[in-house]
């Protein structure tokens, strides 16, 4: 397995990378065949156990999903693995800021970082090739190192249901109570975070003063500030998930187009568990 790690990593094959890091969740060992095949036969469990099947209750063949209980040594050992293959992307193109995934779903990409460049990924995939639908980006206005106290992601929302598409299923409660963990990995740290709230909002013209605006919430002046944008937050979210979060909590944002009105967006906040 080190060996296949090293050579595609050495072609600098991200496909084959992505399929690396799916196997090394499900801890089996497989052939790597055509991704589009691979990817219909993929089920993955998170770090409790759970089965990560598309619809997480069948396996595909309607048979129910058996779940996968994992040592701790085990998910440690995943884990070491994963902080490798990281630093591996990283090494090769330093603009590689960490790896989103939500486990059942098609969204596990790469997220870019390109203070220099805000928009470099909206086109691009991690080997400069053109992609119309690009890769998930951090808003620019954010710090990795260190880390703001909530990280904006920004993504397509793809017609065939790539890349951001997924999020929108979040409206539903049901789709939540299913995929309540977002897995947000970077170089040094494997980490989940907790679904906070999910809304319908847009973005508002410059010349509009009393408003929210959740994208501008980046770092927390004082806890006044932090409870103050939480609370809206939580105001607007279209469900209760039951999460709250507290000054020193750490964010992402997940955001993405919506077409309920001009300039619309679906947004998905998470707490870092």
């Amino acid at each position: 397995m080190r060996e296949k790690i090293n050579e595609i990593i050495s072609n600098k094959h991200f496909v084959g990378i992505a399929l690396i890091v799916i196997s090394l969740i499900m801890a089996t060992p497989f052939v790597l065949k055509s991704f589009e095949n691979d990817m219909q036969n993929v089920k993955t469990v998170d770090s409790e156990g759970r089965n990560g099947s598309e619809d997480g209750k069948t396996d595909g063949t309607g048979n129910k999903s058996i779940p996968i209980k994992r040592s701790d040594e085990l998910i440690e050992a995943e884990n070491r693995e994963l902080a490798g293959i990281y630093s591996a992307m990283k090494e090769d193109n330093p603009d590689f800021a960490g790896f989103l995934r939500i486990s059942g779903t098609k969204l596990e990409y790469p997220v870019m970082y390109t203070p220099y460049e805000p928009e470099k990924y909206l086109h691009l995939d991690i080997n400069g090739i053109e992609s119309e639908g690009g890769l998930p980006f951090i808003d620019t206005r954010c710090d990795v190192e260190p880390e703001s106290d909530n990280i904006i992601i920004y993504g397509h929302n793809m017609k065939d249901g790539s890349m951001f598409a997924s999020l929108m299923s979040y409206q539903d409660r049901a789709y939540f109570e299913e995929h309540p963990i977002i897995r947000y990995d970077t170089v040094d740290e494997i980490r989940e975070y907790e679904v906070m709230s999910v809304f319908y909002d847009r973005v508002y013209y410059t010349d509009e003063t009393d408003v929210f605006k959740f994208y501008d919430f980046i770092n927390a002046e004082n806890k006044a500030d932090f409870d103050y944008n939480i609370g809206q937050y939580l105001k607007k979210s279209v469900y209760d998930t039951g999460v709250k979060a507290e000054y020193g909590d750490k964010l992402i944002t997940l955001v993405t187009c919506a077409y309920h009105t001009e300039n619309g967006r679906f947004v998905v906040v998470a707490r870092r568990k």
